[in-house]
């Protein structure tokens, strides 16, 4: 009798905790990402810092304050004049931490608004044990990126030089994982990406982090890659695409060690037609000095598209 006792006091609440468990982790697989993800913001206020002129360009660094959401840096790239038609905007999503350094490599951006992101993510991301305290706050400053980016959709697309039409979003590496889900709450709130650019990513999140090599130890990778996928459903690339619509460019490594062959794979299955991919000799995409001509390469292609596609305006032509 004792015995059984013990039993039930031991199998039952595993039993109940084991039930929790699956319940928690079917909700948090199913749920809709627009239902977890914070609202993009329209009261914005933005600080301007002072702007540069050079080389008839306009370069300001902008900080949009957006309440809960916190402060949203962009960094505002235009033509100086202005034409009188209105521009295009494009949107770029690197993994360089801020949007001065995402766009500084676009020479030559013609009559187009280049738009580069200031990521909340801290840079470098956290290792070993001060990962695990900074886990908190990681997962906040993750989930508020798509209200972010799309709050400043809505503030851009409301400037005077704006072509309301001509809305692009391109996402390289980092950029690529963020852009679907960005795309997605944004399109719901009214601003539409025509064309998107996915470079260099992958697919699902928890895998990613669990085979990337610069994450230590490699224990806590193997630990956080299932809880990663279960936390950060709602920015899941595979679950907001299929809910965008548009014209899409897919950028590949062939040798990419960073993006294995089945994470790319499932990302580019998971990216809606109509889509063009395009799959380069070489390893992940970089800024190093062995890397160059390879990102030379990746603008070309990219700019390519986005003319032929009628998303951007093609460069200056020099005098």
């Amino acid at each position: 009798m004792v015995g059984r006792f013990f039993r039930y006091l031991l199998v039952y609440p595993l039993f109940a905790v084991v039930v929790c468990a699956s319940l928690t982790a079917l909700w948090l697989n199913t749920r809709d990402p627009l239902s977890s993800l914070p609202p993009p913001r329209h009261d914005l206020s933005a600080s301007p810092i002072e702007p540069v002129v050079m080389n008839g360009r306009r370069l300001e660094h902008l900080i949009l304050s957006a309440g809960p959401l916190g402060d949203i840096g962009i960094f505002v790239n235009l033509p100086d004049p202005l034409p009188e038609k209105k521009i295009p905007v494009l949107i770029v999503l690197g993994g360089l931490g801020t949007g001065e350094n995402n766009i500084r490599m676009i020479d030559n951006p013609g009559d187009n608004a280049i738009i580069g992101y200031d990521w909340p993510i801290p840079v470098p991301v956290p290792q070993g044990r001060d990962l695990i305290h900074a886990l908190p706050d990681l997962y906040h400053r993750a989930m508020i990126i798509p209200g972010q980016v799309a709050s400043a959709m809505g503030w851009l697309m409301a400037q005077p030089w704006a072509d309301e039409k001509r809305l692009s979003v391109l996402g390289y590496s980092l950029g690529a994982l963020a852009a679907p889900a960005i795309e997605n709450i944004a399109q719901h709130d009214g601003h539409h990406a025509g064309w998107t650019i996915i470079a260099y990513g992958g697919a699902p999140l928890g895998a990613l982090f669990a085979a990337n090599p610069h994450m230590k130890p490699a224990w806590l990778r193997a630990v956080m890659g299932p809880v990663i996928d279960l936390l950060l459903h709602p920015l899941e690339p595979t679950v907001n695409l299929p809910q965008l619509s548009g014209h899409f460019l897919v950028l590949e490594g062939h040798d990419d060690a960073l993006m294995s062959e089945a994470a790319r794979t499932a990302l580019r299955d998971a990216v809606p037609a109509p889509k063009d991919v395009i799959v380069f000799n070489g390893a992940h995409m970089g800024v190093g000095a062995d890397k160059q001509a390879l990102m030379e390469e990746i603008i070309r292609a990219s700019r390519r598209w986005l003319i032929d596609s009628g998303a951007g305006n093609p460069p200056a032509v020099a005098k």
